[in-house]
């Protein structure tokens, strides 16, 4: 019981420190220490060498669709951590990627998590709409409907 509620503590904390560097953070450069292309992440998937995690939420999933092969996992879900670990734990050899609609919300996640000690994890630049520039979709990378 203890347990559970020390995870549900940490996802709400890692809920309140995204939430806090998004209304501080601007859109984000590329980097490749930090972030994958489209391209670069659907290659590295085809490889089975990549998780992809989209972490918007259930209704841009609904409306908008999900890359192909991503598991859905929002940012803003009270498990969040626990299932990443549960992820990673199945997964240890595995790049993580998050994916997000423009890839400022999942440079937020990735930069949290880095701050926290996590590695082998990158952000989908341009994410799944793009910002300003090319996203999955512009790219004509797979997608699926979301159920």
């Amino acid at each position: 019981m203890r347990t559970n509620f020390n995870n549900q503590a940490k996802s709400i904390t890692l809920i309140i420190a995204i939430i806090i560097a998004m209304f501080s953070t601007a859109s984000f450069a590329f980097s490749p220490e930090k972030d994958l292309t489209n391209q670069q992440t659907f290659a590295l998937q085809n490889e089975e060498k990549l998780i992809l995690i989209d972490v918007r939420t259930p209704d841009e999933w609904k409306k908008i669709g999900v890359a192909k092969g991503a598991i859905t996992l929002s940012m803003l879900d009270q498990q969040f951590l626990v299932e990443l670990n549960e992820i990673r734990a199945k997964n240890p050899e595995k790049i993580i990627a998050f994916i997000c609609a423009s890839g400022n919300r999942s440079e937020v996640v990735r930069a949290e998590l880095a701050r926290r000690g996590y590695e082998n994890i990158y952000s989908v630049y341009g994410g799944t709409t793009g910002n300003g520039v090319t996203g999955w979709i512009k790219e004509g990378l797979p997608m699926e409907k979301y159920q």
